[in-house]
C-alpha cells in the first residue's frame, strides 16, 4: 500500500512541477532559485493536509493557490535568462521576449489570472478558488489582464 501511494505521490509531483515552477518563475520576476524555492514549499504545504485520493484538480487548484500566495510575498528583480529561448528561432526568441516583458511590466494581481488560464489551463472555476473571488470576477479579471497584457505588447512593438 505504502508503495502505491508513493507512486501515486511522484506521479503527482511530475505530472504539475514544471507548470507550478514556471508560474512561479513568471509571477516573480524570473529568479530560478527562489522559483524553485516556492515550488518546493509549495508543494510541501498543500501535500502535508491533502489525502491523494482527492480529485486531481482540487490539488493542482491548491498547489496553484499556496504557490500565488508565496509569490506575492517574494521581492525579486525582474531577470530573464537567454537561456531559456536557446532552442528556438531568432522570431520566436523576439516574440518571447517580448511577451515575458509585457508580463514583467504588470502588477502582480493582473499577471495571475493571466497565468493561470494561459499557462496552466485553468477554467474560470478554478481560478477562481486560487484567487477567492467569484467565478464572474474570475472571468472579468481575466479578461481584463488579457487585455492590459496586449497594451503592454503593443506598447513595447511600438517603442523598438
Amino acid at each position: 500500500m505504502i508503495d502505491q501511494s508513493e507512486d501515486i505521490l511522484e506521479l503527482f509531483i511530475a505530472r504539475h512541477q514544471k507548470s507550478i515552477f514556471a508560474l512561479a518563475l513568471y509571477l516573480i520576476g524570473g529568479d530560478r532559485d527562489k522559483a524553485y524555492d516556492i515550488t518546493v514549499s509549495s508543494f510541501v504545504k498543500v501535500m502535508r493536509p491533502m489525502t491523494l485520493l482527492q480529485e486531481k484538480n482540487a490539488f493542482l487548484v491548491q498547489l496553484a493557490k499556496a504557490t500565488v500566495a508565496q509569490c506575492r510575498n517574494t521581492k525579486i528583480l525582474p531577470s530573464f535568462s537567454e537561456s531559456d529561448f536557446s532552442n528556438l528561432s531568432s522570431g520566436e526568441k523576439e516574440s518571447l521576449r517580448i511577451v515575458k516583458t509585457a508580463l514583467q511590466r504588470l502588477p502582480f494581481d493582473i499577471k495571475v489570472p493571466v497565468l493561470l488560464r494561459d499557462q496552466l489551463h485553468f477554467s474560470y472555476p478554478d481560478i477562481s478558488l486560487v484567487m477567492d473571488i467569484s467565478e464572474r470576477n474570475a472571468r472579468i479579471q481575466t479578461i481584463q489582464a488579457h487585455s492590459r497584457l496586449r497594451s503592454q505588447i503593443t506598447d513595447i512593438m511600438n517603442h523598438e
